[in-house]
């Protein structure tokens, strides 16, 4: 992230904290890039000029929200793959819609969305026939920004009522507790903390009831973000590493998430 002027963010490593330097730091300034995994840019006004720090935090999510809306899913051909393995639940920390786009080219209606600002149930319904898919943003969606999730302040917020959660009959993490579950092109870091935390509690959950945790599967492609601290402390939450070899040639990735789409297809198909 850089700032106006030729000043360089300072190399903060959480990017919740990042948000927090733009909106709390005394300093007026601009920044770009920033806030995406697709390389979006926009400009931030100084906190200094705004009445508080939730507006500055308002203008922040619109600006994403404007800027994410012109990307479409036929940009990222894996998308479409991803779709076509016709889970009952997608879950992303993504605030884009491309999952849903795609089911409603390929003839799915869209039911109005459930409750689509509280991100704990948040979802759509997609519909086929007799085929129901449920669609989640956890961390908020374009479509809604004041939903979108930013900064350690809102994560931490969000973490609160997940204790309740877990014990309730429907919400995201509901889900990913009775479900066999699979993570894909996500690197999971640890200011994630929110789905750290879940993972955390649901160790402790199953723990309790003297119980076997449902599947949950991480793959792990051995490139640059390879963690072995990671992948020892998801392997100790009773979550299944799956490490996909990574060769650095061109077509890499493909292959990676190649392989994992056709383990994952043979896991839903048994």
């Amino acid at each position: 992230m850089q700032l106006s002027e030729g000043k360089m963010m300072p190399p903060i490593g959480s990017n919740t904290l990042k948000y927090e330097y733009v909106v709390l730091n005394k300093e007026k300034y601009e920044t770009r890039p920033f806030g995406s995994d697709i390389g979006v840019t926009f400009t931030v006004d100084g906190v200094l000029e705004l009445e508080s720090v939730n507006v500055e935090y308002d203008i922040i999510k619109k600006r994403l929200a404007e800027k994410l809306s012109w990307s479409k899913y036929s940009d990222f051909p894996y998308y479409k793959k991803l779709a076509d393995l016709q889970a009952d639940n997608y879950i992303t920390t993504n605030y884009e819609s491309y999952i849903k786009d795609y089911f409603v080219d390929k003839g799915y209606s869209v039911k109005e969305p459930i409750n689509p600002c509280i991100r704990e149930r948040a979802h759509y319904n997609v519909v086929k026939g007799n085929r129901t898919i449920r669609l989640w943003n956890i961390h908020g969606s374009i479509e809604y920004h004041e939903s979108i999730m930013l900064g350690l302040f809102e994560y931490c917020d969000y973490v609160r009522g997940f204790k309740k959660l877990l014990k309730e009959d429907y919400s995201w993490l509901n889900v990913m507790i009775n479900s066999d579950v699979f993570i894909l092109g996500f690197g999971l870091g640890y200011e994630e903390i929110d789905l750290w935390y879940f993972l955390v509690s649901r160790k402790r959950l199953f723990h309790d009831r003297k119980e076997s945790a449902n599947r949950i599967v991480y793959y792990a492609i051995e490139d640059k973000s390879y963690d072995i601290g990671k992948i020892k402390m998801l392997e100790a939450l009773d979550v299944e590493v799956v490490s996909i070899p990574f060769d650095w040639s061109e077509t890499a990735y493909q292959k990676a998430y190649d392989f994992i789409y056709d383990r994952i297809q043979k896991s839903i198909n048994k």
